[in-house]
């Protein structure tokens, strides 16, 4: 009997373990559950409004460049930009190369196959009568390639055919056969031009700013590697606050901070480190510049008026 009542309780106390881990199996199952469908419901809230954000700014960042680039097209941003209705109005012949083909398809869908192409490694190959449409803006994300717009803009057998508020447009006049060496230093002559025909220099902290119509050019020589990890500071606040894009209007300023080895306008020449910014069409009041180190530490930073 003694025997009967121990094994009676050894499989009452194994159904009740059993029973309890099923209910914690069971728990943890619904814990899961929940904290899915938490994580689904931010990631589609998330979404939605990145998607806001793009529609009505009309810029699509690094964030959300992959989830909108099909959304790109219809935004106040290309809509409005002076590149693709200066590429819209005017007739192009031959080939087109661009950082944003995907654009100009989109622009001109009746074009011949092979029309328009990637720039890639091997710009410095492009033959002879083709463009290149090369979009710039400080905000809009445009991608990370192995060139800059500086070694674009001075290359050999090339012609500026416009310079526009967001981007600029060339035209090939002659192939000549490329040399390194010798395009570094049309390079170096180019910025040498920059900065001689510099409407002010704006600043002479860190970095040496200099400043023409409505572009910046940041100039440090000599510069180290580590001269260029920290983030730059570029704060814009416009006369009229009404002219800022949307999702900047409750900031009062317009955000165009960037990374050196993320912007396409950044060049290393020598041992000189160069950045050309593209500063907003509107009428601006100040800019605050500078760089910023982890944990918010300010390694320099300035403030000034752009002379009217």
């Amino acid at each position: 009997a003694g025997q009967g009542r121990a094994a009676g309780q050894g499989r009452a106390a194994g159904q009740g373990r059993a029973a309890g881990q099923g209910r914690a199996a069971y728990g943890l199952a619904a814990l899961v559950g929940l904290t899915t469908l938490v994580h689904s419901g931010y990631s589609a809230r998330e979404n939605r409004r990145l998607t806001t954000q793009a529609r009505d700014a009309g810029y699509v960042t690094q964030k959300s460049f992959s989830t909108l680039s099909w959304l790109e097209f219809s935004t106040p941003r290309w809509q409005q930009s002076e590149t693709l209705n200066y590429f819209r109005n005017h007739r192009m012949e031959g080939r087109i190369y661009s950082n944003k083909t995907n654009i100009l398809w989109l622009a001109d869908r009746t074009a011949a196959p092979k029309k328009y192409r990637k720039l890639n490694r091997w710009w410095p190959e492009i033959e002879t009568g083709a463009h290149i449409v090369c979009f710039e803006s400080p905000r809009h994300y445009i991608g990370i390639y192995n060139y800059s717009h500086l070694d674009l803009r001075a290359l050999f057998g090339v012609e500026l055919v416009a310079e526009l508020a967001d981007g600029f447009i060339l035209r090939r006049t002659t192939a000549e056969p490329f040399d390194a060496q010798r395009h570094r230093a049309h390079k170096q002559r180019y910025v040498n031009q920059l900065i001689h025909q510099a409407d002010e220099q704006v600043v002479r902290a860190g970095w040496h700013v200099y400043r023409t119509g409505r572009t910046l050019m940041y100039r440090k020589k000599p510069c180290a590697p580590t001269d260029v990890q920290a983030k730059f500071v570029l704060h814009v606040y416009p006369v009229d606050p009404a002219d800022l894009p949307a999702d900047r209007k409750q900031y009062y300023f317009d955000n165009l901070d960037f990374y050196f080895k993320f912007n396409p306008s950044a060049e290393r020449v020598d041992d000189e480190c160069l950045v050309l910014v593209r500063l907003p069409i509107y009428a601006i009041d100040r800019i605050r510049i500078g760089q910023l180190a982890i944990e918010n530490r300010i390694l320099w930073e300035a403030e000034f008026a752009p002379s009217r």
